[in-house]
Formats: C-alpha cells, structure tokens, sequence
C-alpha cells in the first residue's frame, strides 16, 4: 500500500469521525478516531519493514527476502528515511550471497541517511569488505576505521580485527609475488 493511499484511507476514516461526532454518536466518533491513527503510524513505520527487522533478528532470511519483496516500488511506498533502512535490509540480504550487489544497496543506504550509529558501523563495514574483495587495500582501510569510530558498542570489534588480518594476508602476498609487467630477459 502505498503512502498516499495511506494519507486517504486516514482521511476517510477521519471524515467518518467528525460524521460520527457531528450526528452526537460519541463512542463510534471517538472509536473511529483511535482507528484513523493507525494508517499514520503505517506511513511513518512501514509494516514490511517492521517484520522484515522481525525476521533479520531471528535470522530467517528466506522471511526478510519474503517481506522486502512486498515492497515493490520504494520511492512511492516509503518515506526518505524507510528508503534508507530498506536499501540497508536489502544489503544484509545480499551480503553472503552476491558482496557487489550488496554494496550497491549499502551505499544507497548511506546516501539517504541511516539513523543509528550502529548502523552506520554496519553498512562501512560490509563496503570494506566489498572494497576489500576488489582490491582496493586503501579504501577498505579508510572504511574499516569509519566503521570503527561509529561502533560505539563495540559489537562489529571482532569482525573488524577479523577484516584488518585479511589486509594483511593481502599484503604480505603482494610482497612475496613478483610483479608481472617485468619483462625476463632471456
């Protein structure tokens, strides 16, 4: 449903009330106006993404791929901030099976403005880790020491230290390799 049905179907409701309150049946008017609030807090907290958080904090992944697919046009059924979280659901989706894609929607993500540091700490990370499978060394730094500094909790400590060894594995296997645009001479 999107967001403007949302602000109609909150508007009838609400003409229902004032109809109910104008011919003096108070408890319908005031039931009817309990009831009209609930398409408001739809449009702010969008009903997909609520289970889609649902689903990611018991793990099912096949339940928040189910309840992201729900949402089939984001730019009309969501507001900017629910676009955010929706493009950052989606990227922890994709992020075991296809890292690039992930990164595409993580960057939307950061683009259109995550709330919580935390989450924040959480996009970075898995866009040093896209940066890292592409060989960008220096870009994977910088976002892992982004993603450092927004860990407030410490909660992303041992993936982080974990991304930091595989730089290093990266670089001792550069050294040890010889370059191969050095011509042998024969």
């Amino acid at each position: 449903m999107s967001k403007y049905s949302k602000i109609v179907l909150f508007l009838l409701i609400l003409l229902g009330s004032i109809f109910s309150f104008f011919h003096k049946n108070y408890l319908y008017g005031f039931i009817l106006l309990l009831f009209s609030l609930i398409p408001i807090f739809f449009i702010f907290r969008n009903e997909f993404l609520l289970l889609a958080f649902i689903k990611i904090r018991k793990k099912d992944m096949k339940g928040l791929k189910k309840y992201l697919g729900y949402v089939k046009n984001p730019k009309l059924q969501l507001t900017k901030n629910q676009m955010a979280y929706y493009y950052f659901l989606n990227g922890i989706l994709y992020s075991e099976n296809n890292i690039f894609q992930s990164e595409n929607y993580m960057q939307k993500a950061l683009d259109l403005g995550l709330k919580f540091k935390q989450n924040i700490a959480i996009a970075k990370l898995n866009l040093a880790i896209a940066s890292l499978s592409k060989g960008n060394k220096k870009k994977a730094e910088s976002l892992l020491l982004e993603a450092k500094k927004m860990d407030v909790t410490g909660l992303l400590h041992d993936q982080i230290q974990i991304i930091k060894i595989q730089i290093k594995k990266m670089n001792i296997g550069n050294i040890n390799r010889p370059n191969p645009y050095i011509r042998k001479k024969f």
